[in-house]
């Protein structure tokens, strides 16, 4: 059975990003099937994800605005798991 586990808080620097890409590295080691979906426009979880934001094809934007699939979009992380990444197009989204 699939397991969602969503990192939430409305303040920033509270660990939110760290928390995720390690829970992703970690339990890809595990060994487990781990896709983090990164919705910051920041593109934070991205980049520490080992993926420059800035030299995508697609990224959750694309998908949130249904111009891409996201079997299109999400990439292999050097950690071994799979990343839906984010960037300053998702800044975007929210206007459309």
């Amino acid at each position: 059975m699939a397991r969602i586990i969503a990192i939430a808080n409305q303040k920033g620097g509270v660990g939110k990003t760290t928390t995720s890409v390690n829970l992703a590295a970690a339990l890809a080691q595990a060994p487990k099937r781990v896709l983090l979906v990164d919705l910051d426009a920041q593109g934070n979880a991205t980049m520490g994800s080992g993926i420059d934001k800035r030299d995508l094809a697609g990224s959750t934007c694309d998908v949130l605005l249904e111009e891409m699939h996201a079997a299109d979009v999400v990439m292999r992380t050097p950690e071994g798991f799979d990343l839906l990444p984010g960037n300053g197009d998702l800044t975007a989204a929210e206007i459309e």
